[in-house]
């Protein structure tokens, strides 16, 4: 058997693996791990930046790291490739840093249109003619926008008196971000059709996204996973 690899006590050819590996659904994660490992083995860790990173494990066992190479060492990791697994954690927020924040603001850009959040109330309902008199009712103030989409709305926003929100534009139907990006506050718009439905839709507020801390961590994984997927694009196929 060529190629064996041991795990515990069960010994596995190099033909048995590659058929596990994608059964599982472990190939994409083993070539990510691959293309990553590339590029973080050009960088280094101090002894500093590691306990800094561990320190409220090395704070509750004095023995963590040493704990963590044995336990390498049992599933089979190298005893030179040690401290590297040991310190990629630190290697790859310092290859995100390195990498990718520099690119934080044009990325923003463009992505902006698809981070702005909106909150809105919307009521569907497949027969148009009900949406239409629902419409009518609600212009002339006969009704409230809640208690008619509870009554009549045929989707999960019933639940919640019509209510979506905040939610980013990105994440809605495509045809409701565009007529949302147009759409002006408070006011109740004539039905529209999206997949079939009837559809009336009030805007209540915008809420323009910001590059502040909270959301540079998103752009920073966006453009990793962007990069990881052009590298192994190029170095697997």
């Amino acid at each position: 058997m060529a190629g064996v690899c041991t795990i515990g006590k069960r010994q596995f050819g190099g033909d048995e693996l590659l058929p596990l590996l994608s059964g599982y659904n472990l190939l994409p994660q083993l070539m990510q791990g691959m293309v990553v490992d590339r590029a973080l083995r050009t960088l280094s860790c101090s002894p500093a930046e590691r306990a800094a990173f561990y320190g409220a494990e090395i704070a509750a066992d004095a023995g963590c790291i040493e704990k963590k190479k044995a336990q390498l060492l049992l599933e089979g990791t190298e005893e030179s490739d040690l401290d590297f697994f040991i310190d990629r954690p630190v290697l790859l927020e310092r290859f995100k840093k390195i990498t990718f924040e520099p690119q934080l603001g044009s990325t923003f850009l463009k992505l902006k249109a698809g981070l702005d959040r909106v909150v809105f109330f919307m009521l569907r309902n497949k027969d148009h003619e009900l949406t239409r008199e629902l419409f009518f009712r609600l212009e002339s103030g006969e009704d409230s926008f809640e208690s008619l989409a509870s009554r009549f709305s045929e989707g999960r926003e019933s639940t919640s008196g019509g209510r979506v929100g905040p939610v980013e534009m990105k994440q809605l139907n495509p045809a409701l971000a565009r007529f949302l990006s147009t759409a002006k506050a408070g006011v109740v718009n004539p039905p529209i059709v999206l997949d079939g439905f009837g559809v009336i839709i009030l805007l209540q507020e915008k809420i323009p996204a910001k590059l502040d801390e909270g959301l540079k961590p998103t752009l920073v994984n966006h453009l990793f996973q962007e990069w990881v997927q052009a590298e192994i694009k190029a170095f697997f196929f």
